[in-house]
């Protein structure tokens, strides 16, 4: 009798592993989507402070990677910090800087090589041109990281119950074979 409920325990056990493994991926997708949102509220910032600031570069990327404040930071917030960081010390060409703090800003980020490269391209362009030109910029690139958090949204919305799902299933079936 007793060992029955051992078993019992280490069935639901099983099943709730499944589960949970089934949720990891869903929790991936929505760190993405927190991500692309924490871009988009810099980007905005950024181009305000571009816009109508008339602060020198270091400082505008300071204060749109300090312009949203709840809960930690994510990874672009952490870059931006950086580069404008590395910019007000002011030892190396701006490409340099910028490419080694996306190198090690992005080291463990769940983002792709495409949208590391874009965010790279994108302020690579800052600082240089005319200040028309750097706002169009990133208005593009603002539009370009808004559609990509609707994506990242509605792929979430669809394949969530299907993760989530199949870790349930998986664990029963675990289960069902141990018992």
């Amino acid at each position: 009798m007793q060992t029955e409920y051992i078993k019992l325990i280490g069935a639901a056990l099983v099943i709730f592993a499944g589960a949970g493994f089934g949720a990891c991926p869903v929790h991936k997708m929505k760190e993405r989507t927190k991500e692309f949102e924490e871009l988009y509220f810099c980007l905005l910032r950024l181009k305000s402070e571009i816009n109508h600031g008339g602060r020198p570069l270091p400082e505008a990327i300071h204060v749109a990677a300090d312009s949203k404040r709840e809960g930690k930071d994510g990874v672009y917030r952490l870059v931006m910090r950086s580069l404008a960081n590395r910019l007000e010390r002011g030892r190396e060409s701006y490409e340099t800087q910028l490419r080694s703090c996306v190198e090690e800003g992005f080291r463990d980020s769940v983002l792709t090589k495409e949208e590391q490269e874009a965010f790279t391209e994108t302020f690579l362009l800052l600082g240089g041109g005319d200040k028309e030109k750097q706002v169009k910029m990133l208005e593009y690139y603002t539009e370009n990281v808004r559609l990509a958090i609707a994506q990242e949204k509605e792929k979430r919305k669809e394949k969530s119950y299907v993760y989530r799902s199949l870790g349930v299933i998986g664990g029963i079936f675990l289960a069902v074979v141990m018992y």
